[in-house]
């Protein structure tokens, strides 16, 4: 890309013989179009490019991050960060820069998405339930990523994703639907809209029923929530450094039907296959047959634990906050949603979790709420439809060993709490989930 190589050339005139530079930029194009009742009320584009320079010396960092339109020169941008760097304290966690050898080249001149394409899949999910109220959005990204650093790495690549994600309401239900992929081409609005509408007309009048420990089927979005927060605050090997973390390397953690591997080699993968310090991601164990394999590593994690770099310094944030897995891809199994409903004696489906906050990181005890279709499952059918449940439950214990009955035999990219695009799942059939609160409390 023509404005990155100009930038480059010129910044490499203004850097002095002692420092250690990385000059990073990140060229995004985002679209959305937004629908409520029914209807399309919003399409939105945007287009940026950030740079963000790090600079060392003399045992000293700084980084700083601009817009390039608010650059008035790359020498004036590597003034101010060298006279920042003078006032900075020590950093006894410098790692160095990304070797030579760790090169990428993966920039793609990639066509972007029409507002059209977008609003075909609006049509097409909001189409299969006409008689009721449809809201959410289709969007599209577009991204490029270049690293260069005075070791002589010079790193690219482009990232495109895809989402659909709606919701249709009733007076008395609402049941919502996500998709997501590489390619715009392959997400299936339809079939995201049927798996919607019939959430909310199944959920219409639903009852309240008492707190308890359940058995529960969770939908890919509650799968999705759990993993994601196991992903950020446990398996994020600052967390482990700063004594926060519950995960426990090669112990029998989690139940022996949990495998969660991390895939930036897919192509069908959403996400960079390199991550933030230019070096090549690789496709990864995780969580082995119940077992954890790694934490998520940076340059900084894996040289204060002595352990090797898994290569998931992360884009956008802090590069002290640790390493993120955002390829994540739990193994499906073998158990269809029909088996696992029919294998129920009294237990609730649950298509979704909101509102999801930690009470405890070191035991993962998270509390949140369910919504958008929930069900009371008793004697190996759908019975009624239940209101609003609080759950506390350790998400560690959720995926512990015995408490896994079933992995579901259908994945797919689910939302969260955070981080669409991260988790690709199946839905699973729990033994036990701690329901502490109904709807008045």
């Amino acid at each position: 890309m023509i404005i990155w190589r100009e930038f480059l050339d010129d910044l490499q005139k203004n850097i002095p013989n002692n420092v250690e530079c990385e000059l990073k930029m990140m060229h995004s194009k985002s679209a959305l179009t937004r629908f409520a009742n029914s209807q399309i009320h919003q399409n939105v584009d945007e287009e940026s490019a950030d740079v963000y320079l790090t600079i060392h010396k003399d045992g000293k960092t700084i980084s700083r991050t601009k817009n390039i339109t608010a650059v008035k020169s790359s020498k004036e941008f590597m003034k101010e960060a060298l006279e920042s760097l003078e006032e900075s304290p020590k950093d006894t966690t410098w790692a160095g820069l990304t070797s030579k050898t760790d090169t990428y080249e993966g920039f793609q001149e990639t066509q972007e998405v029409n507002p059209d394409e977008r609003a075909n899949l609006v049509r097409d999910f909001v189409k299969e339930g006409r008689d009721m109220n449809a809201a959410g959005y289709s969007s599209t990204y577009l991204n490029n990523f270049f690293v260069w650093n005075t070791n002589g790495l010079n790193s690219s690549d482009t990232s495109s994703s895809a989402f659909i994600d709606g919701i249709f309401r009733t007076d008395t239900s609402a049941g919502s639907s996500h998709r997501g992929a590489v390619d715009i081409k392959d997400l299936d609005a339809s079939q995201t809209g049927k798996e919607a509408a019939k959430l909310a007309v199944d959920s219409q009048n639903p009852v309240d029923i008492d707190p308890g420990k359940y058995e529960v089927i969770l939908g890919h979005e509650a799968v999705s929530t759990i993993l994601v927060f196991l992903s950020v605050y446990g398996l994020n090997a600052k967390s482990k450094i700063d004594g926060m973390s519950p995960i426990l390397l090669n112990e029998n953690q989690f139940d022996e039907k949990i495998n969660l591997t991390d895939t930036p080699e897919d192509d069908k993968s959403i996400g960079f296959k390199i991550d933030a310090s230019g070096a090549k991601k690789y496709n990864l164990e995780v969580i082995k047959n119940g077992v954890p394999k790694t934490y998520f590593h940076t340059r900084r994690t894996s040289k204060e634990l002595d352990m090797e770099n898994t290569q998931h310094e992360a884009f956008g944030v802090d590069e002290y906050f640790g390493g993120i897995g955002t390829n994540l891809n739990l193994n499906k199994g073998d158990t269809s949603h029909d088996d696992m409903i029919s294998s129920i004696k009294k237990g609730i489906y649950i298509n979704e979790f909101w509102y999801c906050r930690v009470l405890d990181p070191i035991t993962q005890v998270v509390t949140g709420l369910n919504r958008n279709g929930s069900f009371l499952i008793e004697d190996g059918k759908i019975t009624k439809p239940i209101g609003r449940l609080r759950f506390t439950q350790s998400f560690i214990t959720s995926l512990g060993q015995g408490n896994v009955i079933s992995v579901g035999d259908k994945a797919r990219y689910a939302d969260s709490e955070f981080g669409e695009g991260m988790l690709k799942v199946p839905k699973l059939h729990l033994r036990e989930f701690n329901f502490t609160g109904g709807v008045s409390g």
